[in-house]
């Protein structure tokens, strides 16, 4: 049962995190476009300029690293009516475990650019802000009372210190808020996504479970275990500004929304 339990929290540090924060992105993602409702679409499509090429990026990305043979791609085509503003085609051979292996993390792989993306901004457009919430985030890992609550307390020491940003450098800080807002409506992961990557799931699934077998009876397994857990908690760190900004967008909609109808009471 403690082999068992091992290999859960190896799964969870691994594989768990970035399925929760990409599920998280996308219910965002649909929460929003319901609560704007037709008028979502134009938001979507306006966004989908900056946000869809760094997703499809993060699958090109990805597909090169694993050998995959990128047979089409369509970074942004804005003229698309199905609500798909780009694509990545590709092929691998069957034989290739490498790219067999490769299917899981492609599909991830705009969860990668985003998170990559937000922290480039972050560092080039609010320096101040992004030290002070690694900073604050690195204590709480150091002092072991990270948790949530207190993760969002920093996340929300970060939107309270924007004004003061904007008050520096408001053309630097607002290229930065017109990218971050316009990428977390698109690093989702898709239904697309997801079934694309089932395939490889039993495959890693597989390896992680060796490796908690080979390290469970010696001492390398506390030592991969709390790499694992650092690992976990610092990406739970980044990927919590990603769902912040695509929340940020929720809470908009639903502001409009609920003015609307007070409004139409009056």
């Amino acid at each position: 049962m403690n082999l068992f339990l091992y290999y859960l929290r190896l799964t969870g540090y691994w594989l768990g995190v970035a399925a929760v924060c990409g599920l998280a992105v996308e219910l965002f993602s649909r929460l929003f476009g319901w609560l704007a409702g037709r008028k979502s679409v134009w938001i979507f499509w306006i966004t989908s300029a900056l946000g869809t090429p760094v997703h499809e990026l993060g699958h090109a990305v990805m597909c090169l690293l694993f050998l995959h043979r990128i047979t089409a791609i369509k970074l942004w085509d804005p003229r698309a009516e199905n609500g798909c503003y780009g694509y990545v085609e590709h092929s691998y051979s069957g034989k290739n475990l490498w790219a067999r292996l490769g299917n899981l993390p492609i599909g991830l792989g705009p969860l990668l650019s985003g998170l990559g993306v937000t922290v480039l901004v972050l560092w080039l457009c609010f320096p101040e802000l992004w030290q002070n919430y690694l900073i604050y985030s690195g204590e709480l890992i150091r002092s072991g009372n990270f948790s949530l609550g207190n993760l969002s307390q920093g996340i929300l020491s970060l939107f309270f210190g924007l004004p003061g940003a904007f008050r520096r450098h408001w053309i630097r800080s607002l290229i930065g808020t017109v990218i971050l807002l316009s990428v977390s409506l698109h690093v989702s992961l898709s239904w697309k996504d997801v079934q694309s990557s089932l395939p490889a799931l039993p495959a890693w699934l597989g390896i992680l479970f060796l490796l908690a077998l080979c390290t469970f009876f010696n001492r390398a397994g506390s030592f991969i275990l709390y790499h694992s857990r650092l690992f976990a908690i610092r990406a739970t760190a980044l990927f919590a500004l990603v769902l912040a900004f695509a929340a940020v967008w929720v809470l908009i909609a639903l502001l409009v929304r609920t003015v609307r109808a007070i409004i139409r009471l009056f």
